[in-house]
């Protein structure tokens, strides 16, 4: 569990660090899944609708000075459950008891998976991705609680230095400044680069005004999970999706009790699952 220090640090900043997350031992298991996936995710040609892939064409602040084969560098993948690019140190990550038991202290016992992502350097591109909010940009948080109930968070597998925060931003109103520059990568006041080492995770408030960074000659591997309290509610193309994925590999008699409660708590929102749109072509940006 946290502490309530590291409770209020997240509070108060909107993102807080815990050092070592993924023991030292544990991580080579997990970057050469994470490369079996990334070269899955570049090989194919139908890779943005198959796997949720990002483009450094769709979202790069420059991207209209780079040329087409730049513009179709991936810099992430949305669908890390798709079958065919499924391994099982990334459910197992979630027997991690220390893990969840922090996400327990921000959003409560009853908790289910919401998404499972991975973010990356592009192999030649240097990424460089916009100030934003990852909700509606005038959306903030007085008491830096969580008020859309579900909790994010990105994982190094690498050491990184690739997120930029203007921490306690997610309890405010945005600056003029910081809503001129919303959208751009210009500097913002008060800027600072969260700087993590390999198997640190950082949780992140969805209200927190940042953007991402990375120079291609960096290695940047990050898984990104979305946990959810259990009375939120889904889109309904994203639990069938979600489903079937889960029955195609077979999960229910593959995962532990820790990973296999989350699924389960994720596929009990159906009686309130709301209709969504073709949530799998929109992509925000982390």
């Amino acid at each position: 569990m946290l502490t309530e220090e590291e409770i209020e640090r997240y509070k108060e900043d909107g993102i807080l660090v815990l050092k070592g997350m993924v023991p030292p031992e544990k991580l080579p298991e997990y970057r050469n899944a994470y490369e079996r996936m990334v070269e899955k995710v570049q090989a194919d040609p139908d890779r943005r609708k198959k796997y949720g892939a990002r483009f450094i064409g769709k979202t790069n602040n420059h991207s209209h000075e780079l040329d087409e084969a730049s513009k179709a560098e991936c810099w992430g993948a949305d669908f890390l459950l798709h079958p065919e690019l499924y391994e099982p140190v990334f459910t197992d990550y979630l027997e991690n008891e220390r893990l969840i038991n922090s996400v327990k202290s921000l959003l409560g016992p009853d908790i289910g998976l919401y998404g499972l992502k991975a973010i990356w350097s592009p192999a030649s591109v240097t990424y460089d991705l916009r100030w934003h909010r990852d909700g509606r940009q005038d959306v903030y948080s007085t008491d830096g609680g969580i008020p859309p109930g579900w909790l994010q968070f990105n994982t190094a597998l690498y050491r990184e230095e690739s997120f930029r925060v203007v921490r306690g931003s997610h309890r405010r109103p945005l600056t003029d400044e910081e809503n001129a520059r919303y959208g751009t990568v210009e500097e913002v006041a008060g800027e600072e680069v969260c700087a993590l080492e390999a198997g640190d995770v950082m949780f992140m408030h969805q209200a927190v005004l940042h953007r991402g960074r990375a120079d291609a000659s960096s290695r940047r591997r990050a898984l990104h999970y979305i946990l959810a309290r259990t009375d939120f509610s889904v889109g309904r193309r994203r639990l069938e999706q979600f489903k079937g994925w889960y029955e195609n590999l077979g999960l229910e008699e593959k995962l532990g009790p820790s990973s296999k409660l989350l699924f389960e708590n994720f596929f009990s929102w159906k009686d309130k699952a709301f209709d969504d749109i073709e949530y799998d072509s929109k992509y925000e940006e982390k």
